[in-house]
C-alpha cells in the first residue's frame, strides 16, 4: 500500500481503499487471496484500525472484498477492482474535458492517439 497523505483533502479511509484497490488491480492480490489484516494495515499506515475497517467495509460493499464471519478479508473480484478504478478515472477525465469545452469526439480521438503512442513505446 502507498503512504497516505493527510493533506490531500481525501479522507484517510478513502485513501486506504483506493490504495488497496490499486494493488488488487495491479495484480498484487489475486481473486481469493487474503489481504493484510485490519491491525497489520493500520500499523503499517500508522492510522486507527477503525479507519482501515471503514475502508475494507467500503470495498466489501462494492464487491471488491469479501469476508466470511470470523475469517479474514479476501479479494472477491480483481477484474472488478480494475474496472471500477478506470471508470472513476474516465468519469473525472470526461468532466474535466467538458469543463474545458472539449467535445466527446475530440476526447476520444485524443485517447486513441495516446493509446497508439503507448503501443509504439512498448514495442
Amino acid at each position: 500500500m502507498r503512504p497516505l497523505d493527510p493533506a490531500s483533502g481525501l479522507p484517510l479511509y478513502l485513501q486506504v481503499a483506493r490504495s488497496l484497490q490499486e494493488d488488487i488491480a495491479a495484480g498484487s492480490y489475486a481473486e481469493g487471496d487474503a489481504v493484510p489484516s485490519l491491525r497489520d494495515t493500520a500499523a503499517a499506515l500508522r492510522v486507527n484500525v477503525h479507519t482501515v475497517a471503514k475502508a475494507y467495509q467500503l470495498l466489501e460493499r462494492d464487491g471488491v472484498l469479501e469476508r466470511q464471519r470470523g475469517d479474514t478479508y479476501r479479494v472477491a473480484a480483481a477484474a472488478q477492482a480494475a474496472a471500477e478504478l478506470l471508470a472513476a478515472d474516465i468519469d473525472q477525465l470526461i468532466d474535466r474535458a467538458a469543463g474545458m469545452g472539449v467535445s466527446a469526439d475530440v476526447l476520444i480521438e485524443m485517447i486513441e492517439r495516446a493509446v497508439e503512442r503507448q503501443a509504439v513505446r512498448r514495442a
